[in-house]
């Protein structure tokens, strides 16, 4: 017990309920031996397990690398000599699970065309590769998705009962689940997302319940009690699969790392997760020797939570936490006419992104976002027609529009997800 540590997370905790960003929070401080506290705040237990999205790519990275030291997969092969209707289209060379597994293969982060289904993996073929395997790092959900078919082929098993019997049942994970369905949902709080999801978010906009939806994928289908996930970082920590926290690939984006399923900086190890309605993070401070877990009912705080988690364990006074100012997406008029067809508001009913729009600044076309966090992102006209979106060359992710009906494009296609003009502005 450490009652000034307490006090800390508290304190941080109630910032970011104060900002309303979420509605229940749990975290946990754990060195290498064991865990040094367990705090939650709002409706929820300690027992109370949370959706932790993207932290289960270190799950699936480790149940893929155990298959390969007992010569069940090759991570060097082609994904095809397992899965021969794996396509991608415009791909040079073959892929392979360490291309997947380090997010290298040049493939789109994804669509989500068919929630909860391995026909994501299969649209790949209507997608292009922006460039050859191994050549950059480009974080991609639908490529970890691909895994899961991969894993299942060689093992005659579903990935679920691979994470549960090979994972979770001998690290003693009780109070985790490797499958969200409906009976995991009565161990679960109603996740919530902003209000508002076509508007940079602000606190007082508060939140509304999220769509529910079942998940088996290996990009990210896990549950786990505050507990359990901090035991998780401790294997990790302390296991037999150093290469997870082995910097193998450099994002170019941030200056970062990425191993098999972590992020990997210089002092330390972890990784962050995001689901509809939840927000996770993992990681270990190697250089303290402390590590932090934490996980928010909301659309964001878990980060910023186990960040502070472990500067407050090093003794320091994090600032309570503030939301970042965003400014709206506003047109400029200033598009050139062959690309005036395209600005405007467009919404999907699919529920990782509802909705994005089209505007001109400074004679140059941008996409924004504001589904929780907001994004804003540039468009480079493509000789073969479309967009591709981000400032690299190399991004993989293309937006096209079509049915221009008087002068004005009905329908905006992102990386294969189709988003309709909507009336509102």
């Amino acid at each position: 017990m450490n009652p000034q540590l307490d006090r800390g997370l508290d304190s941080y905790a109630a910032s970011v309920l104060a900002a309303g960003s979420a509605m229940s929070l749990a975290v946990a401080v754990t060195d290498r031996e064991r865990t040094l506290t367990e705090r939650v705040h709002g409706p929820v237990e300690r027992s109370t397990m949370f959706q932790i999205g993207s932290i289960g790519k270190s799950f699936t990275a480790i149940t893929a690398l155990r298959l390969a030291e007992g010569g069940r997969v090759d991570l060097h092969a082609p994904v095809t000599d397992v899965l021969p209707w794996f396509e991608v289209g415009g791909q040079t060379a073959p892929i392979t699970l360490h291309h997947l597994l380090t997010h290298t293969a040049g493939l789109i982060c994804g669509a989500e065309v068919a929630t909860a289904s391995t026909y994501d993996v299969v649209e790949l073929a209507s997608t292009e590769a922006a460039y050859a395997p191994g050549e950059h790092h480009w974080y991609s959900n639908v490529g970890y998705r691909a895994i899961g078919p991969v894993l299942e082929r060689v093992t005659a098993t579903a990935y679920p009962d691979l994470v549960q019997t090979r994972l979770l049942d001998p690290l003693g994970m009780r109070e985790s689940s490797p499958r969200i369905v409906h009976d995991t949902r009565r161990r679960l709080p109603q996740g919530h997302v902003a209000f508002y999801d076509d508007r940079p978010w602000q606190p007082g906009h508060g939140l509304v319940p999220a769509t529910w939806i079942e998940s088996a994928e290996a990009d990210g289908c896990i549950c786990c009690s505050i507990a359990d996930l901090a035991a998780w970082l401790r294997a990790l920590w302390n296991g037999d699969a150093p290469s997870l926290r082995r910097p193998l690939v450099l994002d170019e984006q941030d200056g970062t790392h990425y191993g098999y399923g972590l992020m990997v900086t210089e002092g330390g190890f972890g990784h962050t997760g995001s689901m509809i309605g939840f927000n996770s993070m993992m990681w270990a401070d190697e250089g303290s020797g402390i590590g932090a877990v934490a996980c928010a009912n909301g659309f964001a705080g878990a980060r910023q939570l186990a960040e502070r988690a472990i500067a407050v364990a090093r003794g320091e006074r994090p600032a309570p936490f503030e939301w970042p100012h965003a400014e709206p997406l506003t047109d400029d008029g200033s598009a050139p006419p062959e690309y005036a067809p395209f600005a405007g508001h467009y919404r999907s009913f699919n529920p990782w992104l509802s909705n994005l729009r089209v505007a001109a600044r400074g004679e140059q076309l941008v996409m924004g976002t504001d589904d929780g966090y907001s994004e804003r992102h540039p468009l480079t006209p493509l000789d073969e027609g479309g967009f591709r979106v981000g400032e690299l060359s190399w991004s993989p992710e293309r937006l096209r529009f079509d049915s221009v009906i008087d002068g004005v494009a009905q329908r905006a296609l992102l990386s294969g997800a189709a988003y309709h003009r909507t009336f509102t502005p």
